[in-house]
């Protein structure tokens, strides 16, 4: 097994988090083993999540917004009863492209913040069910490991950073949002208001942006031999960090609130066999 390098991790925006909050990941059970026997963190490319403006940028927003008030301006009025109207086409294909990067060198790691009881129903159903579970760990604990002994990885050159998402109005093409957040660290750190819900704190992981060669086929050789080499190098859906001194994390699990006796027993011995001390907690919830 190749070593993996130690990768440090940088902790921003985290000074309003109060010091008894809690990390939550509501996971199924699939997700959960890869978790404990590969002792790591999977992060998704952005432009694998649904939300299609993941990492935009504030001023990017400022013309997709313009955009749509000049379009619909009424000086258009006339015209547009015999043509669609599309300005600044320009701009909205250097945004494309510009997202497109952001979104393919950026790996988010999704946890939602909260306190040590804040169980939340929507985030079970979205991410979860039953039979399932979550993972907890108390925030300045994870984040005092994390910087003592950092993430493991292949790619030295990842930078790896952990912070809340800030949310804001994303309809709103006011020249205040603009000034207010031009010192934002990161534009993979907020999202539209509509997500608020989930209280999301994430680990990013940032690659270099590069430029990726075309597929190059070779006459004679299976062509989906050859995109799965290529996607395996260039265009990986997302990566591995490992956790080290997985041991000694103190992750606490929750049961899914409709879990049944013999799936909680089964966790139960697959955390023995893992040889884990991880506490196992059942749920605060009465669902039906």
């Amino acid at each position: 097994m190749i070593e993996k390098d130690k990768i440090n991790v940088e902790f921003i925006n985290d000074e309003h988090i109060d010091k008894d909050a809690y990390l939550w990941r509501y996971m199924d059970i699939n997700k959960f083993l890869s978790f404990i026997f590969e002792k790591s963190l999977y992060l998704t490319r952005l432009d694998k999540f649904e939300d299609k403006k993941e990492g935009i940028t504030i001023n990017q927003l400022f013309y997709i917004n313009l955009k749509k008030e000049l379009d619909n301006h009424p000086i258009f009025d006339n015209i547009r009863q015999i043509m669609s109207i599309d300005t600044l086409g320009n701009e909205m294909n250097q945004i494309d492209s510009q997202l497109k990067k952001i979104q393919e060198f950026n790996f988010a790691n999704c946890w939602v913040i909260g306190n040590n009881d804040s169980e939340s129903v929507a985030m079970w159903n979205l991410y979860s069910k039953p039979n399932s579970l979550a993972i907890k760990i108390k925030f300045s604990e994870f984040k005092r490991q994390l910087i003592e002994n950092g993430l493991g990885s292949h790619d030295s050159k990842l930078k790896i950073i952990c912070s809340p998402i800030k949310y804001m109005d994303f309809q709103k093409n006011n020249k205040n949002i603009l000034d207010k957040n031009e010192n934002l660290a990161d534009s993979v750190f907020f999202k539209d208001i509509s997500f608020e819900h989930e209280k999301e704190y994430r680990i990013i992981a940032k690659e270099n942006i590069r430029e990726k060669p075309e597929i190059n086929y070779k006459p004679n050789l299976n062509r989906k031999r050859i995109e799965q080499l290529y996607n395996n190098h260039w265009n990986y859906p997302g990566i591995e960090l490992e956790l080290f001194d997985f041991k000694n994390l103190n992750f606490e699990i929750v049961h899914h609130p409709k879990s049944q006796d013999w799936a909680k027993k089964n966790i139960e011995k697959v955390i023995k066999l893992a040889e884990l001390n991880f506490k196992i907690l059942e749920s605060k919830l009465d669902l039906k």
